[in-house]
């Protein structure tokens, strides 16, 4: 990769198309028969954004044109490792952000979960450090770190390594080390001291815990990776962050490269890391419209064409393809996985559990995760399915490490039908096959709404989110139905199935009366 930052093509586009499959996503409507791939680029230079923007068709993202890795700038050897792992074209995220990236361009990368985002960055880093007559390391890369990943939870750093390991195998594991709280603080020492690792991924408190001890030596450090920079933000990573931020790539000539990830970068989280990355780069990668399901033929009617609704569902649908477009003009683009029916069932708190079980069989998910706010709920949640008979398994602060592994492995394997977990636990989780997330309560707002929705629907892989609320939380489901430019179908269960059920909006709230004016005579 080549040092410091590029300037980027400049364009005008209407944000409106790349919106269009927010509101497509669940109410079925059908446009045509081939999706649409958007690929919107910006650059910001002093808080100026400019924007360019390219489409492709659904078999060009799939790898039919036949774009492949090399086309990328990918190595022969390095291609042939992936292809041997069964990644052979790349995805949306990697086709949109891999060029900039390999040319050292300072990146703020924009696309759902599930997408490919991991390796759009891994793979032009370790391109950089293999011969690729060899393929191993270079000689001339010496034994300093070269890149430094940051993560949020344990989970993603941990699942960043795998993806690393999984691509070069005992190579990966030589030259990356995990720097990440919760594990043993000496052994990961030693570890950096015995094999200096070319990349270290962790969590911010550990990271910078090494670098004040001077173990981890950061000032030589080519690339800093900040993934899930949204969360990243919080203000007990503050002073961590701080020191990372300061203290890497310090004596690297030209500066070091920056790249930020996450599936929702607003504007205020990409002019906060304005100050780590000039002239900042953002690449916004999804797909225009998503696939029929069987669960949404039955939501929404066969051949994409809506059961009758009432009117004022027509002007709910006007209203939200408004606000995706108003959001577009905003912050670029809702980065929901496209390929998602999104639902909701009204129930009274006291049978939301048994709502929930109703849902989880109606819908006949094998795999689901399903969400609670509060820690001390997620085992009363977990002891009500299993009660009735549903494998289910749970995730939640109290645990260790090694409990925490063990539940997920579980849980991957097949042996609980549901995992409950909190928003903090799931951060990170890259569950195969997921194929439905429950709302059992509600997001705190839009972001949290999809970073859950993520967890579904991946790779282009069809999901489901169930949102169950109560008849007073209505009104916040119509928000993120406004807010997000999505629809979303309020369904019921009736003998073992689903059923679209009317919808039952929140009354509209009476206007303020005025007090009538005093009488002061």
């Amino acid at each position: 990769m080549v040092s410091g930052a590029h300037a980027a093509r400049v364009g005008a586009c209407s944000a409106a198309r790349a919106f269009a499959f927010a509101r497509h996503a669940t109410c079925g409507t059908t446009t045509t028969s081939a999706r649409r791939v958007s690929l919107v680029h910006g650059v910001f230079r002093d808080g100026e954004r400019v924007r360019a923007h390219a489409t492709a068709s659904n078999g060009e993202a799939n790898g039919e044109d036949g774009l492949d890795f090399r086309a990328l700038g990918v190595g022969v050897k390095l291609s042939r490792r992936l292809a041997s792992v069964g990644i052979k074209t790349p995805s949306i995220a990697q086709r949109a952000a891999m060029p900039a990236v390999m040319q050292g361009e300072n990146v703020a990368m924009q696309s759902h979960t599930g997408s490919g985002k991991t390796l759009a960055y891994i793979l032009p880093i370790i391109n950089s450090l293999m011969d690729d007559d060899a393929g191993t390391i270079r000689k001339d890369v010496g034994n300093g770190v070269r890149a430094i990943i940051v993560a949020p939870s344990q989970e993603l750093a941990m699942q960043i390594v795998r993806q690393i390991e999984r691509v070069l195998g005992e190579l990966g594991k030589a030259i990356t080390q995990q720097a990440i709280g919760g594990a043993n603080a000496k052994r990961q020492e030693e570890a950096i001291r015995r094999k200096r690792p070319l990349i270290v991924v962790g969590t911010p408190g550990r990271l910078a815990e090494l670098s004040r001890s001077g173990i981890l030596q950061t000032h030589g450090v080519r690339v800093l990776v900040v993934d899930e920079a949204d969360d990243l933000l919080a203000s007990n990573f503050r002073r961590d962050m701080a020191r990372i931020s300061e203290h890497t790539g310090k004596g690297v000539p030209g500066g070091r490269q920056t790249i930020i990830v996450s599936a929702t970068l607003k504007q205020e989280t990409l002019d906060a890391y304005s100050y780590l990355a000039p002239n900042l780069k953002h690449i916004v990668a999804s797909y225009d419209k998503p696939p029929e399901t069987e669960l949404t033929k039955r939501v929404v009617g066969e051949d994409g064409e809506e059961e009758e609704a009432p009117e004022d569902d027509e002007e709910q649908d006007e209203k939200s393809a408004a606000a995706a477009s108003k959001q577009a003009r905003r912050q670029g683009v809702v980065s929901l996985p496209p390929h998602i029916t999104h639902c909701q069932v009204i129930a009274e708190r006291r049978h939301k559990v048994d709502e929930l079980r109703r849902a989880i069989h109606a819908t006949d998910v094998q795999r689901a995760l399903i969400f609670c706010n509060f820690g001390r709920r997620l085992q009363d949640v977990q002891a009500k399915l299993g009660a009735r008979g549903m494998p289910v398994g749970v995730l939640h602060g109290g645990m260790d490490k090694m409990e925490r592994a063990r539940e997920l492995a579980a849980f991957r394997r097949g042996a609980f039908r549901a995992l409950v977990v909190s928003d903090l636990a799931a951060r990170g989780l890259d569950v195969d096959d997921c194929d439905a997330v429950f709302n059992l309560e509600l997001p705190t707002d839009e972001t949290h709404y999809v970073h859950r929705a993520g967890r579904t629907g991946r790779m282009g892989s069809p999901g489901v989110v169930v949102t169950i609320a109560e008849p007073q939380e209505a009104f916040v489901v119509q928000r993120f139905e406004k807010n997000l430019g999505v629809k979303i179908n309020e369904i019921a269960t009736k003998g073992g199935e689903v059923v679209r059920s009317q919808p039952s909006r929140a009354p509209a709230r009476p206007p303020r009366r005025r007090a009538p004016p005093r009488d002061d005579a």
